[in-house]
């Protein structure tokens, strides 16, 4: 890995997470974006992630979703831009489908290591959306289980590696490529991931889960089948 890579690995050692040192998705806790592509075909998907907190503007169903990492599910919040208070708020029962890869592969079930380049130094350097980038690539493997998943990512060296561009190459199924652009590495506004009320008095309220996160496959692999 670049220095930077090297340096967040270093801090990682101090950490109960040292099986993730090498984890690229790791060294980004605070930033936001437009997530493009997927198996979903998403288009500029407005994410932000502050640690083990992740919100998604859905634009199209005029709603936003919070997860959390550390209790691996969230909520549905409607409508995204009230000129009041939200109206509708419902539990989901797994991690929204955005958070893929970025939360999935910090999970004690994966391990990623880096892998050599395939190919010349020359073709492992590209300009994705302005941004000078390296290439680098991963294998992703389950620790309980056959997964593999093989990730090649784009770092952008003017974001300090952050990879504006992923393809993602599950073990039986065929690849598919994220790209993020509007990159931001401040930290999110902390009040995009504040729940309303609403939410709070309806698990006050003892309402059951009404929804759960959209098309994706299970809670500890968001990743599609192998």
């Amino acid at each position: 890995m670049r220095r930077i890579g090297l340096g967040f690995a270093a801090l990682f050692l101090f950490s109960a997470a040292i099986v993730h040192a090498q984890n690229p998705f790791d060294a980004f806790q605070q930033f936001s974006a437009s997530a493009s592509g997927g198996p979903l075909k998403w288009a500029k998907k407005k994410v932000y992630r502050s640690g083990n907190q992740w919100r998604a503007d859905y634009a199209s169903e005029n709603e936003f979703r919070f997860s959390n990492r550390k209790e691996r599910n969230g909520w549905v919040v409607r409508p995204l831009d009230p000129p009041g208070k939200p109206k509708e708020c419902s539990r989901m029962t797994l991690m929204d489908a955005t958070t893929y890869p970025f939360f999935t592969y910090s999970d004690s079930d994966y391990t990623v290591e880096r892998v050599p380049a395939t190919s010349s130094p020359a073709v492992e350097k590209e300009t994705i959306d302005g941004h000078p980038t390296s290439v680098a690539n991963y294998l992703v493997k389950q620790k309980e289980g056959v997964i593999t998943i093989k990730v090649k990512l784009w770092e952008a060296e003017d974001l300090k590696g952050f990879p504006v561009q992923m393809e993602i190459e599950p073990s039986s199924r065929p690849k598919f490529t994220f790209n993020y652009s509007d990159v931001s590495l401040d930290r999110p506004d902390p009040k995009l991931f504040q729940l309303p009320a609403i939410c709070h008095a309806g698990a006050r309220a003892g309402k059951k889960p009404a929804a759960a996160a959209p098309k994706k496959p299970g809670a500890k692999s968001p990743a599609p089948p192998k």
